[in-house]
């Protein structure tokens, strides 16, 4: 029987410790991947966490518009430069 001399071997250990580590590194399941995914699930919780206070801020816009006449009158002033009947604009230049 024939022995493997150190050198070989150390090279073959040496090679599969390598191997390893680059498919604990880069594989599709690797820790980079992992750290990816992370990331992109960090991002879209703060993404549903802004449509959420979206949601919230417009339910409160429907309420107002539903049951607050004086609110109603002033988006009705502001954005679509009504008046109320009776009133005279003046525009100023």
């Amino acid at each position: 029987m024939k022995i493997k001399s150190p050198s070989l071997t150390n090279f073959l250990f040496l090679s599969l410790s390598v191997g390893c580590i680059l498919l604990l590194l880069f594989s599709d399941r690797g820790f980079i991947s992992l750290w990816k995914l992370k990331k992109e699930k960090l991002e879209i919780q703060q993404e549903i966490n802004s449509l959420r206070q979206q949601i919230v801020s417009l339910e409160k816009e429907a309420e107002k518009l539903k049951f607050d006449e004086k609110y109603v009158e002033t988006i009705a002033r502001e954005k679509f430069m009504m008046v109320a009947p009776g009133e005279k604009v003046f525009k100023v230049e």
